[in-house]
């Protein structure tokens, strides 16, 4: 619309002195003004195109073009036909200034057009700009956003940090608290040792003073004491001998507490070389103290062992024996005295006295009591079973059979016997039949004798 009303202003300016020359000029002279190249002659544009968008910048640039201002009409003359020189020059000046108004036109529309043709480029340039800048102001925010997220993590990052290399100082302080405890430990034990083995010289000093070997049993000192076949018996040794009598089972409970009060990490060894059995009550009170004992307590039988002997032997957590070595289990055996009812009672408590421990051999063989005591009398007509250390093995009698004992702690020049009597009876005895025997002590009530005797050698006294 506003380059339509542009154009026909610019156009009714450029032919405004046609106009008013006409009135004045002969036709003659019309007719050769109206000789105008073509090229400088306005195109039109037909009315019904649509004419292209103009842009406010065409039209400030269009606004800006000179008006070309109307010549004033001459004065009214008398037709004469002809003209006058004056007039000539006036006409040509007229002819003159319409073709420069028509040029001065021209160039204003061909800017115009060029301005039209330019406004699509400038708009998507302007339209490119402002997308530029949105996307640039959006980027930034993107940015921010990333920026803030970094920073968030960042500190985030730093906490956990914080926190971990506060954790790995204290695992680090307990690890060293740990350390410095354990090396006060092997500093302390360490300072122990040095004493013990000062303690050691000292007697291994003593010893050798007065005639006795070097003390060697210390170097033994082990968790298992058996290795290659060969087992070694320390200084914490209980000679357990002979009959079962009560003196032997209370000397025999009260080196087991002499032993835990010195260490409860080793072995105590109960060594038999040779036992018939004895006491029911005074075996058991050996028993219940091999299991209190928090050292470990091991039987070793060198030769034989029978009754009550051979049930501590079994019953024993571990027990050691020679291949030859002879194991020996039967029933119970007392004597009774007084009148019938007298005579049942007292056998009713020897039954109840001793079936827990036959019940506790037989569940550890693998067997019921009437299916142990039904092996027994398989094996021998007395109800006498008897095996090798081989056999005794396969019988869960003993678990381990050594090929060698090494006793460690014999260190005297010559025996004293009074240091390892175990039992206390008086030497052999003969009878009116010539044949020798030893007597042994009185039993409280309720007890019996589990003793294998097939010769009676060992006889109660009355």
């Amino acid at each position: 619309m506003h380059l339509k009303i542009f154009m026909s202003v610019a156009l009714a300016l450029a032919l405004s002195p046609f106009v008013y020359a006409q009135d004045a000029v002969p036709e003659t002279v019309i007719e050769q003004a109206k000789i105008v190249p073509a090229e400088t002659q306005t195109q039109k544009t037909p009315e019904t195109e649509a004419p292209p968008p103009v842009s406010e910048v065409a039209v400030a640039q269009a606004e800006t073009v000179p008006a070309v201002a109307p010549t004033p009409p001459p004065p009214e003359k008398k037709a004469t036909g002809k003209m006058t020189a004056s007039e000539k020059h006036q006409l040509e000046v007229r002819l003159l200034n319409a073709r420069k108004a028509h040029i001065e036109a021209e160039v204003s529309l061909a800017r115009a057009k060029m301005a039209m043709s330019l406004a699509p480029q400038n708009d998507a340039r302007v339209r490119l700009e402002i997308e530029t800048a949105l996307r640039n102001a959006q980027t930034a925010d993107k940015l921010a956003s990333i920026e803030e997220a970094k920073k968030k993590l960042d500190v985030v990052l730093a906490r956990d940090k914080a926190r971990d290399d506060l954790a790995l100082i204290e695992r680090n302080n307990k690890l060293r608290d740990a350390e410095l405890q354990a090396r006060i430990a092997r500093a302390e034990e360490e300072l122990s040792m040095a004493r013990f083995n000062r303690d050691i010289a000292l007697v291994k000093m003593a010893e050798t003073e007065r005639g006795f070997a070097p003390y060697r049993a210390q170097d033994f000192y082990k968790k298992d004491p058996l290795e290659n076949g060969t087992l070694y018996i320390t200084d914490r040794r209980i000679d357990f001998n002979g009959p079962v009598t009560p003196e032997l089972a209370a000397r025999t409970v009260e080196r087991i507490y002499f032993y835990n009060n010195q260490s409860t990490e080793y072995p105590i060894f109960l060594v038999i070389d040779s036992s018939p059995g004895g006491s029911v009550a005074a075996g058991y009170q050996v028993l219940k103290a091999m299991e209190s004992s928090k050292a470990p307590v091991f039987v070793v039988v060198k030769s034989y062992a029978a009754s009550m002997a051979a049930m501590i032997t079994t019953l024993a957590d571990r027990s050691f024996c020679y291949s030859n070595t002879i194991i020996l289990h039967h029933q119970p055996s007392a004597g009774t005295r007084g009148n019938l009812t007298q005579m049942r009672e007292q056998l009713d408590q020897v039954v109840s006295w001793t079936r827990n421990i036959n019940d506790r051999l037989a569940a550890k063989i693998g067997m019921t009591y009437d299916e142990y005591v039904k092996q027994m009398y398989a094996h021998n007509s007395r109800g006498d079973w008897s095996e090798f250390g081989d056999e005794a093995k396969k019988w869960k009698w003993v678990s381990d059979i050594v090929e060698t004992i090494d006793e460690t702690s014999f260190v005297k020049k010559e025996t004293d016997k009074s240091d390892f009597s175990d039992f206390d009876i008086d030497e052999h005895k003969i009878d009116e039949r010539g044949s020798a025997y030893y007597e042994l002590p009185s039993l409280p009530a309720g007890d019996a004798w589990m003793i294998y005797d097939p010769e009676n050698r060992y006889r109660v006294s009355r």
